[in-house]
């Protein structure tokens, strides 16, 4: 059996008609194209004047639902991984979603965002509606043991903190009914890989589409037999059923080099806050990765 030396992830099977999810080795550096505004991205109106807080960054949340096809061959243990995260602060410019990829551009170079904060003290619970995020770290609450069942779809959820509260603080997004080519998604390890990452270019398509939102797909490519990773590609448009991943990206690739597929929902938001006097922003992720190979 073929196996790879991931470099992080994680699966899910659902009990709905959610295809799946994973986390890829992290996201992108800008290159060309249009960047996500993220001044702009579903902001809720409160019920005072914005000019009364800050535009700056008082805090983050993110919600990253996770699915592996099969687990058993990327080397881990099952398939849900959910993960939520808060972090509250003193007011900063700091964008913590600069890494994504601009909308309508691929890259090789892949990268995380760091923003300096002055943390605010965490001491007590925080909650994302019902779900509980202790303490975890100066500033920071986490929750990364989350069931599938806690997680609603496309609903608005309130924030309550030491510190006060966020109402319609970010909205999640729901997975998918479909990807093709469908056999991404094989679960037993007898048959992954069989996917075609095509030297020629690759089209993939998935449903359904979600307004306001971006789609990335990161390639992720290893040697034949598993044991090294080799480089990716990350690719980022507007949700529409449908990208195209141009096959100049793997020509330096061997034949039968395996990858994994990583399929990305983004929702970026950012809230106004009243109560901590700034701006909340956020980011839902919903992934599902499956398997291929290059030819």
């Amino acid at each position: 059996m073929k196996g790879l030396l991931f470099f992080t992830v994680l699966a899910i099977a659902s009990c709905t008609t959610d295809v799946s999810i994973m986390k890829a080795d992290n996201q992108i550096q800008h290159e060309t194209g249009s960047a996500i505004d993220t001044s702009s991205l579903d902001r809720e109106p409160s019920s005072e004047p914005d000019s009364q807080i800050s535009d700056l960054t008082i805090g983050f949340g993110k919600i990253h639902f996770r699915q592996i096809a099969c687990p058993a061959c990327v080397g881990e243990p099952g398939e849900f991984d959910i993960t939520a995260e808060l972090k509250l602060h003193s007011p900063t410019s700091g964008n913590y979603t600069e890494h994504l990829t601009p909308v309508s551009s691929c890259t090789t170079n892949l990268h995380d965002t760091h923003v300096s904060i002055q943390p605010l003290l965490s001491s007590e619970n925080a909650y994302f509606n019902d779900i509980v995020l202790p303490p975890s770290g100066q500033g920071t609450w986490a929750n990364t043991y989350m069931y599938e069942n806690q997680y609603s779809r496309n609903t608005f959820y309130k924030i309550t903190t030491e510190h006060g509260t966020v109402d319609n603080a970010f909205q999640t997004i729901e997975g998918f009914d479909q990807i093709n080519p469908y056999t991404l998604l094989w679960v037993d390890p007898s048959y992954a890989f069989e996917a075609v990452i095509s030297k020629s270019g690759t089209t993939f398509t998935w449903a359904p589409v979600l307004p306001a939102t971006q789609f990335e797909i990161i390639i992720a490519v290893y040697t034949p037999d598993g044991s090294q990773f080799l480089g990716a590609v990350s690719c980022m448009e507007n949700d529409s059923g449908m990208m195209f991943i141009p096959g100049d990206y793997f020509q330096n690739y061997s034949y039968w080099s395996l990858a994994s597929v990583h399929f990305l929902r983004h929702k970026v938001m950012s809230t106004p806050a009243q109560e901590l006097g700034g701006q909340f922003q956020s980011h839902m992720i919903w992934e599902v990765v499956g398997t291929a190979h290059v030819e």
